[in-house]
């Protein structure tokens, strides 16, 4: 297993209300990508610079829904996986959440 040596930076992007909002800027080097849902709603994490209208999954709508379940609220990606566009995420309700953390490489 190839570990990960490069420099990281994390940050804690706001994900406003029923908008689609960007949390990572396309980079075409990414070499890992983890996403943590700290808070407490569902979001939906769109991988290839999708404009997100909700977080329920459909043809038009395309995305991995990262619930806020802990244990299953972590989208790790690394190696071959990574999408090289712009990173975005949904969620439907309640206040902005500023409690989404992610770690770049």
């Amino acid at each position: 297993m190839t570990i990960y040596s490069g420099a990281l930076v994390t940050t804690c992007p706001t994900i406003n209300t029923a908008a689609s909002t960007t949390l990572l800027a396309a980079n075409p080097n990414r070499k890992l990508l983890i996403i943590q849902n700290n808070s407490a709603a569902n979001i939906m994490v769109g991988l290839n610079n999708e404009t997100l209208t909700g977080i329920v999954p459909s043809a038009t709508n395309k995305g991995y829904v990262l619930p806020s379940t802990a244990g299953a609220n972590t989208l790790v990606l690394k190696d071959m996986s990574l999408p090289s566009g712009a990173i975005t995420a949904y969620q439907t309700s309640g206040a902005a959440i500023n409690t989404i953390v992610v770690i770049e490489g």
